[in-house]
């Protein structure tokens, strides 16, 4: 793809001209992108938010690039579409950082708590009385950056001097989904970076990953070992606490072994062959929720009543046997499941059966 088509594409992307959901913003769109088509980057900080009249002001501190034309923002977030104002103002605490980029039509992004927000502009309002209006998460953009608000800016300081150059977009990244923005901690809380959802958690690729340990299990059966469960929930339950209403095993993971259609429950525990060391991804696609953790370590989280929608997270893992749990629910209305991983020579696909054993209880 020629750099003049690339950019123009971007550009179109940064103006609204493709929906949220485009894929171009995948590898078009690395931070170096916010920072050439950004009249003004500065730094600011959250004053004041009203959740029940939908509204928030950033005091803006200090510039990064150009002069800004405001002293303070004011942002209506309740206009924002679908979920992305419910999940985002528990975000907006007083005192939080913000990074803001806005070019010359005063289309906007705001960097909070390693996500990205998207804003209509001011529609040329004067600045001491403009508003800005609330569109979306950029659910794509964490794949430019997602550290810490204090450490974008510093970056982008770092780069407007010339002292280092911009992280590139990376591509397979998770994408933030509406689960994993429940589970991001607000700006304040005590945050664990290895146990954040795995859209936030960052990889430098200069470093080589951490890798989990295979394990040597002996007297492996073919297949997942299933635990079935009846109910009505609305996300997924303490399985620990459930007693199930038919156990058995299961040749790969979907939804034969249920024996009603709607109010269930199902939970798959076994092992995985992984053929090769490397970054393995994992997807699940589910209606309602579903969640995939290998060993202790929670992988994939797609939990909450929805439409099928698809949810993905990284690990790195030795070659051979690691153990696997798949917990999903369904509530009601319709019902998907299904489940996906590539990694290093391996497209991404549904986990074969051959893949999947378990021990067989003594």
């Amino acid at each position: 793809m020629n750099r003049l088509f690339a950019a123009t594409l971007a550009a179109a992307l940064f103006a609204g001209a493709f929906p949220v959901e485009a894929t171009y913003i995948d590898t078009l769109y690395p931070l170096q992108q916010f920072i050439a088509e950004s009249e003004v980057i500065a730094e600011g900080v959250i004053e004041k938010t009203d959740a029940k009249k939908g509204i928030c002001f950033v005091r803006v501190t200090k510039s990064i690039k150009g002069r800004c034309h405001y002293d303070l923002i004011r942002m209506n977030i309740g206009v924002g579409q679908e979920w992305h104002p419910d999940i985002v103002f528990p975000h907006l605490v007083t005192g939080a950082p913000a990074v803001i980029f806005y070019n010359a039509e005063r289309r906007a992004e705001i960097y909070l708590n390693r996500f990205f927000l998207q804003f209509s502009g001011d529609s040329g309002q004067a600045a001491d009385k403009a508003w800005w209006s609330f569109t979306h998460i950029e659910v794509h953009c964490n794949r430019t950056f997602n550290g810490t608000t204090e450490e974008l800016a510093k970056l982008l300081l770092d780069v407007q001097a010339g002292k280092v150059k911009p992280p590139p977009a990376d591509p397979k990244a998770p994408v933030i989904t509406k689960e994993s923005m429940k589970s991001l901690p607000v700006w304040g809380q005590p945050v664990d970076a290895d146990k954040l959802p795995a859209p936030f958690v960052r990889h430098d690729p200069t470093k080589p990953r951490k890798m989990r340990e295979a394990e040597t299990p002996h007297g492996l059966a073919k297949g997942l070992a299933f635990q079935y469960y009846e109910g009505a929930w609305d996300a997924l339950p303490d399985f620990a606490a459930l007693k199930p209403a038919a156990t058995g095993v299961a040749e790969q993971v979907d939804l034969s072994k249920r024996k009603r259609d709607e109010q269930y429950a199902l939970r798959f525990t076994g092992y995985i062959d992984i053929p090769r060391e490397g970054a393995y991804h994992f997807h699940v696609n589910s209606d309602d929720g579903a969640k995939v953790s290998i060993g202790a370590e929670d992988v994939v989280l797609n939990d909450g009543c929805h439409a099928p929608q698809e949810a993905s997270g990284e690990i790195g893992l030795r070659a051979g046997k690691h153990s696997i749990t798949l917990v999903y629910f369904q509530n009601g209305g319709g019902a998907t499941l299904e489940f996906f991983w590539e990694g290093p020579d391996l497209p991404k696909q549904k986990v074969p059966a051959a893949a999947l054993s378990h021990l067989p209880a003594p």
